[in-house]
């Protein structure tokens, strides 16, 4: 079976949403890649693009996980602008519909944009809008 993390942003702190946004992008395309399930990995490359994001105004990075390492918490200080913490949560995917649904999904940013789509039935769009 697949899987799935969905990132949920649960503090900013002072830091714009185009800011926390990228971030949350590099969160997104660093689970994307292979990191052997490991802390060390993940916040190794966090951290080494973070830089790009915020030059040397990032603090620290902390990472967090579950037990089984499926699950993951990370907060990023920010100097002068206090926090970023971001969750990122492990979702198996077991079937087509969700498998479908996750890969529509990548075509768009904005759950409302779900709302538009044609030649879809409407009784999946939830099930897309979940993955957004």
């Amino acid at each position: 079976c697949l899987i799935h993390f969905y990132k949920r942003v649960c503090l900013v702190g002072q830091n714009s949403t185009d800011t926390v946004d990228k971030v949350k992008q590099l969160l997104k395309e660093t689970l994307k890649k292979d990191f052997n399930n490991s802390n060390r990995v993940l916040k190794e490359r966090m951290d080494h693009n973070l830089v790009n994001i915020f030059g040397s105004d990032v603090a620290s990075t902390r990472l967090w996980s579950t037990r089984k390492k499926k699950s993951f918490f990370v907060n990023i200080m920010v100097k002068d602008k206090k926090h970023i913490i971001i969750t990122a949560e492990y979702k198996e995917i077991k079937n087509l519909k969700g498998l479908s649904a996750m890969v529509v999904a990548r075509c768009f940013k904005e759950k409302e944009d779900v709302d538009k789509l044609e030649n879809v039935p409407k009784c999946l769009f939830d099930d897309i809008k979940e993955f957004l």
